[in-house]
């Protein structure tokens, strides 16, 4: 498994078009604490990166980040097909 598989499935299984996450939420989701990049650096969240392994975690089931606070919260939307 993959370390940001666990924030995959949990907006897999959300079913929500958009979803805002805190910091905190995504570290529960994925049982450890988020890179000090992903507090420090807006690119860290950029969709669509395949050497990211992060991105992976959303881009592989249809969702994009689109509103980025950095240190506090990450809202992503399902794209349409």
């Amino acid at each position: 498994m993959r370390k940001y598989d666990p924030l995959m499935l949990f907006l897999d299984k959300s079913g929500q078009k958009e979803i805002t996450l805190s910091y905190d939420e995504m570290e529960e989701i994925i049982g450890e604490s988020l890179p000090r990049t992903a507090y420090n650096n807006k690119k860290w969240w950029n969709n669509n990166d395949k050497s990211h392994t992060q991105s992976f975690a959303w881009s592989d089931i249809g969702y994009r980040t689109c509103k980025i606070c950095l240190g506090e919260s990450v809202t992503f939307v399902k794209s349409e097909d």
